[in-house]
């Protein structure tokens, strides 16, 4: 297996300080340059942000089905759940005050919000209310944090308490 390694620099927002990262590739280096790979390296970062959003706050982590298209559904109906819940906090209003942050909206709890209350009733008024009600929910938007991630192996849940 053929692969080239590129050596780019990164700068470190909080300190300012320039930072190296070493990416495998198999890309041709004539087709994708070392100012390319750069560029891509930073656009990922956004898919990447929104996988962690699909698998935890969604619930992709675990599926009630061990057949691949039943899981394939599940995925599709999460993918869906993500695209409505992002529309509707793109809608929702952001309170800033005059703090050391800058906020945003909590996106596990408007998932959980608009899972609990978007089917009841399509109106306007009910729309009105969720927005209202996601916008209470904000957190800061710290720069720069690092935490260890806690990965532990999942099983599919099965559901043997129906047919008994």
């Amino acid at each position: 297996m053929k692969f080239r390694a590129c050596k780019i620099k990164v700068n470190d927002p909080d300190t300012g300080k320039e930072k190296w990262e070493v990416l495998l590739t198999n890309l041709d280096r004539q087709e994708f340059p070392l100012e390319q790979m750069k560029e891509l390296y930073h656009l990922r970062w956004g898919i990447e942000s929104s996988f962690r959003k699909l698998k935890y706050d969604l619930g992709s982590i675990q599926f009630h089905s061990k057949q691949d298209r039943f899981v394939e559904m599940e995925i599709y109906a999460h993918m869906a759940m993500f695209n409505v819940v992002s529309l509707i906090n793109n809608q929702a209003y952001v309170p800033q005050h005059d703090c050391k942050y800058q906020y945003m909206i909590n996106f596990k709890m408007s998932c959980s919000i608009v899972h609990k209350r978007y089917p009841v009733s399509s109106s306007n008024e009910n729309f009105i209310e969720i927005l209202i009600r996601i916008s209470k929910y904000v957190v800061p938007i710290r720069l720069g944090r690092k935490d260890k991630r806690n990965l532990k192996a999942k099983s599919a849940v099965y559901y043997m308490y129906r047919v008994a």
